[in-house]
């Protein structure tokens, strides 16, 4: 797939959740690195999605005064960072997308190095990689290699650090409704056999204020993720999965009654005599549940599409 890219318009997206205590900071060293940009040429809209804090995020982003356009994205409850995301690329105008994190840990001036690298090329993903981690050894750097490695087995994947935040891609790449999970981790891995993925070092700063969300429960979380994206990573596949274990169900049926009738009259066994009937009947039942099954889960995706379509989890501030 060639894209054709209009490099000079990007759509920052930046979720927050609890970092009131961030939020002007990052704001202030965001727009100076942008005003620079914007002198050459370059148009940018940033979108902070605010994912239900309990905090005064929500209120200290609507004191936010930026030259540059700033939409403010507010959850109606938590939602987790990737839906976040995924809520910020859908009111995005633009399609270049550029993802930062809100707790200050990134370096908005490692935007610049990475745009430079992005344009330069088509049909690409600019992924940041964070050689020199500034977080807890135990609780944030060991979980994270674990992960790490976890996902480039199970996915073939050449990136050294899934996990960080800063990326910029073409979001005319994703299809949203393709993916579920940890979508900001995992998403650069699942779209890796077709797009080129160029890594960059980027600075990385310790947490000076807020909690981070994240722990060791990462590492089971992406294991789950990985199951189900192997199991589902074809269009459909559980569709023609549960089609084929019933289609393999009532061939086994039939195999068992062949054989309850040839012990019959072949070899003068009565019915009772085996568990064929029991077999059969189980095998006969199973190929019905899993068809039935089938057409259920056919019906509610139907259902939670039209709804999902219709119902937004999201307002928009400003």
């Amino acid at each position: 797939m060639c894209i054709i890219y209009s490099y000079m318009n990007f759509s920052i997206i930046i979720p927050l959740y609890n970092e009131a205590e961030n939020v002007n900071q990052l704001n202030l060293e965001l727009t100076d690195v942008l005003q620079e940009m914007v002198i050459k040429n370059y148009k940018f809209e940033i979108i902070y999605v605010e994912d239900g804090s309990k905090d005064r995020t929500l209120e200290n982003l609507k004191s936010l005064k930026n030259e540059i356009k700033t939409i403010i994205v507010s959850n109606y409850k938590n939602l987790a960072q990737s839906k976040s995301i995924m809520n910020g690329i859908e009111v995005s105008n633009y399609n270049n997308i550029i993802l930062l994190d809100g707790d200050l840990q990134n370096d908005p001036k490692d935007i610049v190095k990475m745009i430079d690298i992005y344009s330069k090329k088509e049909n690409i993903l600019v992924h940041g990689f964070r050689k020199n981690r500034n977080d807890p050894f135990l609780t944030k750097i060991l979980p994270s290699k674990i992960a790490n490695y976890i996902v480039r087995k199970f996915t073939n994947s050449k990136i050294l650090d899934h996990g960080c935040s800063l990326k910029i891609f073409d979001k005319r790449m994703v299809n949203l409704n393709d993916f579920f999970g940890d979508f900001h981790r995992l998403f650069a891995a699942q779209i890796s056999k077709d797009i080129e993925i160029i890594e960059t070092e980027v600075s990385h700063r310790a947490r000076k204020k807020g909690t981070s969300n994240y722990g060791f429960e990462r590492v089971f979380k992406v294991l789950i993720d990985l199951i189900f994206m192997s199991f589902f990573k074809r269009e459909r596949s559980s569709f023609y999965t549960l089609g084929t274990l019933g289609l393999f169900s009532f061939f086994l049926s039939l195999v068992s009654l062949v054989y309850m009738f040839y012990l019959k009259f072949f070899e003068s066994k009565s019915f009772v005599e085996t568990p064929l009937p029991l077999v059969f009947i189980f095998f006969t039942l199973s190929g019905f549940i899993f068809f039935s099954l089938n057409l259920v889960l056919e019906n509610i995706k139907n259902i939670l599409k039209d709804d999902i379509n219709k119902t937004k989890s999201y307002k928009i501030i400003n």
